[in-house]
């Protein structure tokens, strides 16, 4: 007979090379099957194309304009995936979706050690296959990363406290490690929250003395020594960074109601999660029922469950506050909230009558029954303007939430064991369909216009952009455009919005050879360079009043593409 201590050790590295395994080929399946999709993921993959193309990776450029609104760390992995693999969508998406796959057994290993195997088997899964958090380790921005990285921080901090073995030490400082990667990903939430939430938890517990043995001085100094030197140097290139990047893009865009983009009530996050973690979101309500009464009856008994929830709560209620949302942002409460659905699951799973699972049963019918109706009135109302490419996609997917539903009903008396697997399977099939079909949902992708350019374009020809920037442009075209508006409107700060974000960088460089007026750009239109302009549908009127002649090379999804003399081909 093996030791008790060794056959845990032994089914750890089988389930990491289980799930490891499933995982890999789950999240790298048709990583690479569809264009960038802009802003996002066309600027943060520039910013690192730049950093390659100048050899500068202290200062993050877009355009060759410093943009820094986010630390650095996610640029350079991008970079280095570039570098290993080449400017290529599914290596700009390969990170992601390598963080997503580590959020997933980190999920796992501290679920396993705080709670159970299962527990802790049940979370990774749960995670894995929310809709929310898949989406986001195959898009290729900083969310879900720095979710990540709070997240493991968290997990690490909760599971080293509760452990009194050797590794105890080892697993706190990681905890400080990971809310230092954090911090040089996004900024300050990296540390803000494990301190809200620790904080929040040593303070419920009355366990002031826990401070003495969580190394809280040599952590800080260690996340000081990650932290700092990136700071450092790039406030030395960037006299006003500091400045800048804290108060303007921390501070203000938090507290900020009127200055930043999508506007959003209160309540915004609530459907949000209830739809980005479906199915799961059928057991949510009894899972924190049922873990708020132990935690308030006998906290002391259930701190686990109870740091757990703090970190919901808190992280919840942080970015309701704004008046400025993004949905990616709320994705750090996926992690908690998978590890109390899978710890009450754990608890019923061989259970066939008990009320709570009964009513998941019939919410997870319900909700794919009005996903199906909602996808149908959308098709017919064109609430959506799906393309028509996709309508295939979709009428799989309400497929397969339709027989979702039924075998729900057939499986009514069935234990919660058979649920689960039943949701695990149509929420992979679902979400593998939606990726497959995403290349129909990106309508705004410029690549086949520059595909089409690359062919004409010859030695310095200069590529402009009139009045609107399309950020996927220099980083499949591998060159900077110049880029045509107003750069002295006083409405600039107002509008958050691209103009912005290269009006915010402009004071660190000289930008005026290729930021420029319109004035400028029709000199270089009627100059003797042939000059190629994307001009959006919106303003194709204006530009035809003002220019005289000009040749039509293309179109794709509202984006002209013009030049001024006739193309050799």
């Amino acid at each position: 007979m093996l030791p008790e201590n060794v056959k845990s050790r032994s089914t750890l590295a089988s389930d990491l090379l289980f799930l490891g395994t499933l995982l890999i080929i789950f999240y790298t399946f048709w990583l690479g099957g569809y264009p960038l999709f802009t802003p996002d993921e066309g600027r943060y993959s520039e910013v690192a194309r730049e950093m390659i193309a100048s050899n500068d990776y202290i200062t993050p450029r877009v355009n060759g304009v410093a943009f820094l609104d986010k630390p650095v760390l996610y640029y350079w992995l991008q970079a280095a995936a570039i570098k290993l693999f080449g400017l290529k969508e599914w290596a700009l998406r390969f990170f992601p979706a390598i963080f997503g796959i580590f959020g997933c057994l980190i999920t796992y290993v501290c679920g396993r050690q705080l709670f159970d195997r299962r527990t802790g088997l049940l979370a990774a899964i749960i995670l894995a296959t929310s809709p929310l958090y898949f989406c986001g380790a195959h898009y290729a921005n900083l969310d879900l990363e720095v979710a990540v990285l709070i997240s493991t921080s968290l997990l690490l901090f909760l599971t080293g406290v509760q452990n009194d073995g050797k590794y105890r030490s080892v697993i706190l400082l990681s905890a400080y490690i990971s809310a230092a990667l954090a911090f040089l990903t996004k900024g300050l939430i990296g540390i803000v929250f494990p301190i809200m939430i620790t904080g929040a938890w040593i303070f419920l517990l009355s366990n002031w003395k826990l401070l003495l043995r969580i190394h809280l001085l040599t952590g800080l100094m260690l996340i000081a020594l990650i932290v700092f030197p990136w700071y450092y140097l790039v406030q030395q290139a960037n006299p006003e960074f500091l400045h800048y990047f804290f108060v303007t893009q921390q501070v203000t865009r938090f507290l900020s109601t009127t200055t930043f983009n999508n506007p959003t009530p209160v309540w915004f996050y609530l459907p949000i999660v209830l739809i980005g973690f479906f199915p799961w979101t059928s057991f949510l309500l009894q899972a924190l029922t049922v873990n708020i009464r132990q935690a308030w009856q006998a906290r002391f008994n259930h701190q686990a469950e109870l740091f757990l929830l703090l970190w919901t709560g808190i992280v919840f209620i942080f970015f309701s506050v704004p008046h400025s949302k993004m949905i990616t942002y709320i994705l750090p409460i996926f992690p908690p909230l998978a590890l109390l659905v899978a710890r009450y699951l754990s608890c019923t799973w061989q259970e066939t009558t008990n009320r709570g699972i009964k009513l998941g049963k019939a919410l997870a019918a319900i909700m794919s029954a009005d996903m199906i109706v909602f996808f149908v009135c959308a098709k017919q109302n064109h609430w959506m303007n799906l393309p028509a490419d996709f309508m295939p996609y979709l009428n799989i997917m309400m497929f397969i939430l339709l027989t979702q539903c039924l075998l729900i009903l057939f499986l009514w008396r069935s234990k919660a064991a058979r649920l689960f697997l039943l949701l695990v399977i149509s929420n992979i099939f679902f979400l593998s369909m939606l990726t497959v079909g995403a290349k129909y949902l990106n309508q705004h992708s410029a690549k086949p216009l520059v595909t089409v350019l690359k062919t004409l374009r010859q030695g310095d020809e200069e590529v402009i952009h009139y009045f609107k920037f399309y950020q996927d442009i220099p980083l499949y075209l591998e060159k900077r455009v110049t880029i045509v508006a107003d750069w002295s409107s006083p409405k600039i700060p107002y509008n958050d919005n691209w103009l912005r974000e290269l009006w915010y960088g402009m004071p660190f460089q000289n930008t005026s050879d290729w930021l420029i007026t319109e004035e400028i750009f029709w000199q270089k239109w009627y100059g003797n360079k042939r000059v190629f302009v994307f001009v959006n549908q919106n303003y194709y009127d204006h530009f035809k009043k003002q220019a005289s002649s000009y040749y039509f090379i293309a179109e794709n999804d509202g984006i002209l593409l013009l030049s001024n003399k006739p193309t050799i081909s």
